[in-house]
C-alpha cells in the first residue's frame, strides 16, 4: 500500500485539478469532503482504458477509449462518465457495477454516499462572477457612466457574486434585481422590466427560465447571458479521465474545479458582446484563474 505523501504526489503528476501542488495536502485539491488522501484506490490502468460517457461530452485523452454507453447497458468500462439520466437509474447501476468508477459531471454526489461515485462539481460562484464582470464590461461600452445589468430569476446566494463580478470590473455600474418565478413567462416578462429600467445585459441562472430571458433581450437587440457560458465541464471530464489512465480514482466525495483548472472560463458569448468586450472578456477569466479580479 502506498503512502498518502505518495498518493498525494501521484495526484498532483496527473494535474487532476490542474491547481498548483503545494506544501499543505488542502492546497492540492479543493474536494468538499472529509475522506483523506490515503483512501484515493489505485488500480492498473491498461492502455486503451474503457470509459463511457453517458449523454454528449466530446472527449480525447490519450490512453482512454471513450464510447457512448447506457446506464442499462453496461460492461468492461473502467470508468463511466454520467452526463445524464436520473439519480435512482446511476444507483442502480454503480450497485449492479461494483467494479466501475463513476464520476457525475457537473452535480454533486454527496448524497447518494456511493463507494464508487464522485461528484464533478464546478465552480459556479466563479462561473456568475465571470458572467457579472462580462456583462458589465458590455453594458460600459454602450452605456458609459450609466452602464445597468440586471440578474433575472429567483433571488438566491449566486446573485451575490454577480453584483460582485459586477463592480470588480465596473464599479459604477447599477445592477438591476428582476426577481421572477422560474416560470420562462416570468422570467421573459422580468427581462423586459429591467431592460424597460435601462439594463442593456441581462444573466439568469439558466434552464428554460435563462432561454426565456436571454429570448426577450434579444428581442429588443441586447445580450443575454447564463451560467453555461463559463462552465467547461468537458475541461473537468478530461483531467478526470487522465487520472484514471494514471490509475487514481476517487469515490464517495465531490471534487470541485474552479477557474485555475481551466473549467471555469469563457465557453460562449452572445453574439450581440462585440468583438472588443469578447478580447476583454477572456482577459477577465485569465485573471480570475491566477486569482485576481477580474476586470478585462
Amino acid at each position: 500500500m502506498r503512502s498518502a505523501a505518495a498518493l498525494i504526489t501521484s495526484f498532483c503528476l496527473v494535474a487532476f485539478l490542474a491547481a498548483g501542488c503545494g506544501a499543505s495536502p488542502h492546497a492540492t485539491v479543493t474536494v468538499t469532503t472529509t475522506r483523506t488522501a490515503a483512501t484515493l484506490r489505485l488500480k492498473t490502468a491498461p492502455a486503451g482504458l474503457s470509459v463511457g460517457v453517458t449523454g454528449r461530452l466530446p472527449l480525447e485523452v490519450p490512453g482512454a477509449s471513450i464510447r457512448p454507453v447506457s446506464l442499462d447497458a453496461l460492461g468492461g468500462q473502467a470508468l463511466v462518465l454520467v452526463t445524464r439520466g436520473k439519480s435512482a437509474a446511476l444507483v442502480a447501476a454503480a450497485a449492479a457495477h461494483a467494479q466501475i468508477h463513476f464520476a457525475l459531471i457537473g452535480r454533486s454526489a454527496r448524497a447518494l454516499h456511493l463507494a464508487n461515485v464522485t461528484g464533478i462539481v464546478l465552480r459556479d460562484d466563479q462561473a456568475v462572477r465571470l458572467g457579472g464582470a462580462i456583462a458589465a464590461l458590455s453594458a460600459a461600452e454602450e452605456g458609459g457612466r450609466s452602464a445597468r445589468v440586471a440578474w433575472v430569476g429567483p433571488d438566491e446566494p449566486l446573485v451575490d457574486q454577480f453584483v460582485r463580478g459586477v463592480h470588480d470590473a465596473v464599479p459604477h455600474a447599477v445592477v438591476l434585481r428582476a426577481w421572477s418565478p422560474s416560470t420562462p413567462a416570468s422570467c421573459k416578462e422580468a427581462a423586459l422590466g429591467a431592460i424597460d429600467r435601462g439594463a442593456t445585459v441581462v444573466m439568469a441562472r439558466g434552464g428554460l427560465c435563462a432561454d426565456a430571458a436571454i429570448e426577450g433581450a434579444h428581442q429588443q437587440n441586447h445580450p443575454g447571458l447564463q451560467l453555461s457560458d463559463f462552465e467547461l465541464p468537458s475541461i473537468a471530464a478530461e483531467q478526470v479521465v487522465r487520472a484514471a489512465v494514471a490509475g487514481i480514482y476517487h469515490g464517495g466525495e465531490d471534487v470541485v474545479f474552479g477557474a485555475r483548472s481551466g473549467a471555469i472560463a469563457v465557453r460562449t458569448l452572445d453574439p450581440r458582446i462585440s468583438p472588443q468586450v469578447a478580447v476583454r472578456a477572456r482577459a477577465a477569466a485569465q485573471e480570475l484563474a491566477n486569482g485576481l479580479r477580474p476586470t478585462g
